[in-house]
């Protein structure tokens, strides 16, 4: 049993002493989450509130999570990295690929690249990317770049990449496991394809089996059920060890820390984030790894 601390909705000036208390303290690692921007207008609706609408503050920190990963490594020795989600297609192919081989070869292969195939149009038309086929080039992209930070030489031809051949240096000593986010039947098939499903929710601890379930039909289909996995979840209720047994036998792996900006609030100061990680670790990570 793993336990992640979220640091989205965190001040970029707190990241690093944040994520050396999560290491000293004993936790797996920390998650970061993607945004470029937050537009003043948007159309598009978001997926996890009943009105659509975001619910974060427009100037709350989006630091690049791939910078934040290499500079707090180099602060820590053991502490993993995940992005919770990294909007994968909403990015520029090669610019992905370079800012995670980077982070993960400074920080001696401690990444994962979490991702999901986003919900804002607004963000795409930023970076002049298709909204539209952000499913299938997300799977595409994923291929690309397992295979360039594989390292040596790489060409590609594809739906929507193709290329010569060329080589991106550096490159990691170690794959880059990758995790996927969502609970569309698409989106559990991808998850399926590769070494984990993050299920941040938060969800209600009665909301994951089925969830569990349905992904695993969907490993089977891909004839991956006896491969081994990863399954990461948040969750909606208070922390309690007895929650966390029962999901850990239904297969969950990883329990990841609701992020401040839910569990307390904005404007929390640091020490009070620095003695809740304290005490969560001594009430659950101590007792239950």
């Amino acid at each position: 049993m793993r336990f992640w601390q979220s640091l989205s909705f965190t001040g970029a000036e707190d990241l690093v002493t944040l994520g050396t208390r999560a290491e000293e303290v004993g936790f797996t690692g920390v998650a970061f989450a993607d945004h470029l921007v937050t537009p003043e207008r948007i159309d598009s609706p978001y997926p996890y509130t009943e009105d659509g609408k975001i619910w974060w503050d427009p100037k709350t920190h989006w630091p690049d999570p791939w910078i934040v990963a290499a500079v707090v490594a180099s602060h820590t020795t053991s502490l993993e990295f995940i992005t919770s989600i990294y909007v994968l297609p909403m990015h520029e192919l090669f610019g992905v690929a370079k800012s995670v081989s980077t982070a993960a070869f400074l920080s001696d292969n401690r990444v994962t690249l979490g991702i999901g195939v986003g919900w804002m149009k607004e963000e795409f038309v930023l970076t002049g990317q298709d909204f539209h086929t952000r499913g299938r080039r997300a799977d595409e992209m994923l291929e690309v770049i397992a295979a360039l930070c594989a390292g040596g030489p790489v060409s590609h031809s594809g739906e929507f990449y193709s290329f010569d051949t060329l080589t991106m240096e550096p490159a990691p000593s170690a794959r880059v496991p990758v995790f996927v986010g969502g609970e569309s039947d698409a989106a559990l098939a991808r998850a399926a394809r590769h070494d984990g499903w993050f299920g941040g929710g938060p969800y209600l601890p009665d909301q994951v089996p089925p969830l569990l379930r349905r992904l695993e039909k969907h490993r089977a289909d891909a004839d991956r059920s006896a491969d081994p996995y990863r399954v990461m979840v948040g969750l909606a209720t208070p922390p309690d060890a007895d929650t966390f047994k029962r999901l850990a036998d239904e297969g969950v792996t990883d329990f990841i820390a609701l992020p401040w900006y839910y569990s307390i609030g904005p404007d929390v100061s640091l020490q009070t984030k620095l003695d809740t990680m304290a005490r969560f670790s001594e009430e659950f990570i101590g007792p239950l790894q």
